[in-house]
């Protein structure tokens, strides 16, 4: 699979999107908090497991928090790109990274083009091409997040919440099987899930297990090679039924 092989340590974007997540979230700490790949990475290793690294980064914010975030984003150099914020760079022969203009991308082969995207989710639009995400707010408001590495990281639950939402895109492909990898590693993480969490964004933004438990049948055998080969135990029944154990506390 072409995402799982290209979210690895020897790809030079992966270390590139690391750095620059831990630069701008503790350089913005106040303002944004980390969802998605990277929230789970980071989460993982807290607990102790194991997680594929993630190429984008995303954050989420408060829309009172837009200028500051990109009058920092821009200061860093990122450019926006429609509902997005991008680096470019050129990859040399040797594999090493040089960071490069919008105008000089346009004159770069596109095997020698790499892109950093760098996604902020706010609690309501700020134009019409923006993301507005609804759990971003509660996120704030409750405080649940936490601080590792020095910048605030989603719990698992709003990490996993977020995921379930992706059936709402209609999508499926490879990007969505790296959601499915998310999902099972944060599931089945050491640390017991609170389903309190879990109905409280429920209640903010309805979301469906259904289409987790299908495609994980679907991709069993795929998603048990990828575990196995992060180092991580397979347990389908376990997994199955932590799911389903959700899924029936929300009808409660």
């Amino acid at each position: 699979m072409e995402e799982v092989t290209l979210r690895s340590w020897g790809n030079p974007i992966i270390k590139e999107s690391y750095e620059w997540m831990l630069k701008i979230g503790r350089e913005l700490k106040e303002r944004l908090v980390l969802v998605g790949g990277w929230a789970t990475y980071l989460q993982a290793q807290k607990l102790g497991s194991r997680a594929l690294p993630s190429l984008d980064i995303d954050f989420v914010a408060l829309k009172e928090e837009f200028n500051t975030v990109e009058k920092h984003l821009l200061a860093s150099n990122f450019i926006p790109v429609s509902f997005r914020y991008v680096k470019y760079y050129h990859e040399t022969l040797d594999g090493r990274l040089k960071g490069i203009s919008f105008e000089e991308s346009k004159k770069i082969p596109p095997y020698e083009l790499r892109e950093l995207f760098l996604d902020v989710l706010w609690d309501e639009k700020i134009s019409s091409i923006s993301f507005a995400h609804p759990y971003a707010r509660v996120i704030f408001e409750r405080e649940i997040y936490e601080e590792i590495k020095g910048i605030n990281v989603a719990f698992p639950e709003v990490i996993l919440s977020m995921k379930f939402l992706i059936e709402n895109n209609k999508y499926r492909g490879e990007k969505q099987l790296k959601d499915l990898i998310d999902i099972y590693v944060l599931t089945l993480s050491p640390e017991e899930l609170d389903f309190d969490v879990f109905k409280l964004l429920y209640s903010k933004e309805k979301f469906s297990l259904d289409w987790v438990i299908q495609y994980f049948k679907e991709n069993e055998e795929f998603l048990a090679s990828v575990m196995r080969g992060i180092g991580i135990t397979f347990d389908r029944e376990e997994f199955l039924l932590t799911i389903n154990e959700l899924k029936e506390s929300l009808k409660r």
